[in-house]
């Protein structure tokens, strides 16, 4: 027979897509910006323009859920070491 120990909590953490996904979103937005540069058709300039704002915007927010999820997960485990000790 063997003994039950109980197992340790399992560790979340950071998947290496959450680090390079605002990169990857500013990208794509820098990337419709110069197309609305380069090219001269007024409607294709606003949108792209659009997305491009949109894009860089929605980086920011996705890098800021980002960097609250780590420091939530630091605090977790924080909370977990001082009610051990």
């Amino acid at each position: 027979m063997t003994s039950s120990q109980p197992r340790p909590p399992a560790r979340r953490t950071p998947t290496p897509v959450l680090v390079v996904l605002p990169s990857l979103v500013s990208g794509i937005g820098v990337v419709f910006i110069l197309l609305a540069i380069i090219f001269d058709a007024a409607v294709f300039r606003a949108v792209s323009l659009c997305i491009g704002v949109v894009l860089l915007w929605l980086d920011f927010f996705i890098t800021m859920a980002i960097f609250r999820y780590t420091v939530r997960s630091i605090d977790r485990r924080l909370g977990e070491i001082e009610r051990r000790d």
